[in-house]
């Protein structure tokens, strides 16, 4: 198992992981950079929530999360994608891990998870398109960690604190390459939030 040693090192390492080339603008993909990951894997890590902890890892895209919470010594994990390009990717990433990866709607996951780590829809090309991410962390997980635009964070944290209590809220820029045809430069920065929550059901 590669050894880390810090988050710049989760970093690094993180940023060797294969991504694909071809992504869907109506499912609002984009990687997920490796800074960001690292930064909130390394978050959820030094609270007690990824060593030796069931993690899930809600639309995973490439398998960046679930991939750095299982070299973070995670006792299992569990990454699951809609896209099937997507999936495939992150089996290539995770071989050898042990890293269960589904092709599968979030609203179809079962179980429950000590740990949800997320970068959702923003849901600024199909409206409401985090909402059933949202949903999903809230009824699996004890504790969540989700990105989320700037520009609606009043909403979604009203919309956890009803059925969560919002430890931390951390402002990001996500940091997106150029993979649309409407993107107009090589790289934005999406001014984002890093929630922290832990459900009210939750036994921990």
């Amino acid at each position: 198992m590669k050894v880390i040693k810090g988050r710049k090192d989760l970093a690094i390492f993180l940023q060797n992981l294969e991504h694909s080339v071809i992504y869907r603008n109506d499912l609002e993909q984009y990687p997920t950079d490796a800074e960001t990951a690292a930064t909130v894997l390394f978050n959820a890590f030094m609270s007690g929530d990824i060593a030796g902890k069931s993690v899930v890892d809600l639309g995973t895209g490439n398998g960046i999360f679930a991939i750095g919470a299982n070299v973070l010594g995670a006792e299992n994990v569990l990454g699951i994608d809609i896209d099937p390009e997507q999936i495939r990717i992150a089996r290539i990433n995770g071989e050898g891990t042990g890293i269960k990866f589904m092709e599968m709607d979030v609203s179809d996951v079962t179980g429950h998870f000590d740990t949800v780590i997320m970068n959702p829809p923003f849901g600024s090309v199909v409206k409401a398109a985090d909402r059933p991410f949202m949903e999903k962390a809230l009824e699996i997980g004890n504790k969540i960690y989700a990105i989320h635009n700037l520009k609606g964070v009043e909403f979604v944290s009203k919309f956890y604190g009803k059925n969560a209590t919002v430890l931390r809220i951390d402002r990001m820029g996500i940091r997106v390459p150029r993979i649309y045809a409407h993107h107009t430069s090589d790289y934005s920065v999406i001014p984002s939030v890093i929630f922290e929550l832990k459900c009210r059901t939750s036994t921990q």
